[in-house]
């Protein structure tokens, strides 16, 4: 991004809108870029999309627990080699592809925690 004054910027993910600020909590947690400080291996822009539909999918789903929110679709676009360093809309079936992962993946989250819940003691105060 580049801003009038001729300062650049350079963005391997952002957020906008309500809840950005989780998403971008989430985001950071990825090793989306060739950044300092990152963890482990750069991913790449296939499993990103997947990564990315998690967390939308966390954050709508948490946003549904406290209010009466509605059904969604997800967009996403991106400027990878895949793209031809061009920035055009990620192919719906991948957008596909990542949300039926991103759901079984949460689902799956969420069984480990209801079982880690039921075997743990339970105190009494």
């Amino acid at each position: 991004m580049i801003e009038p004054s001729g300062v650049t910027y350079e963005f391997f993910g952002c957020a906008a809108g309500k809840g950005r600020q989780a998403a971008k909590t989430e985001m950071e947690k990825l090793s989306l870029g060739n950044v300092s400080g990152t963890t482990g291996e750069v991913i790449t822009a296939k499993e990103a999309v997947k990564q990315l539909a998690r967390i939308i999918c966390l954050l709508h789903e948490d946003e549904k627990e406290s209010s009466s929110s509605k059904p969604f679709e997800l967009e996403m676009s991106w400027v990878c080699q895949g793209s031809k360093w061009e920035h055009v809309g990620v192919p719906r079936q991948i957008i596909a592809e990542a949300m039926e992962w991103a759901k079984e993946n949460i689902a799956e989250e969420d069984d480990e925690d209801d079982k880690a819940d039921a075997g743990g003691e339970v105190m009494a105060f």
